[in-house]
C-alpha cells in the first residue's frame, strides 16, 4: 500500500535507521497494534 499516512513497521524501520534492537523490541508491538487499528478503521469506512 502506497500511502502518505499509513506505513508498515518495516517501512517505518527502513525510514528511521537510528532504531536499534532495544528500541525495536519496545516499539514494534505498539506500532503493530496501531497499524492494525488503522487498517481496521479504513476497512470500516469502506464497508
Amino acid at each position: 500500500m502506497d500511502s502518505k499516512y499509513y506505513k508498515t513497521w518495516e517501512e517505518y524501520k527502513a525510514a528511521c535507521p537510528e532504531i536499534n534492537e532495544a528500541l525495536e523490541a519496545a516499539m514494534a508491538p505498539k506500532v503493530q497494534k496501531y497499524e492494525d487499528a488503522l487498517f481496521n478503521f479504513i476497512l470500516s469506512l469502506v464497508l
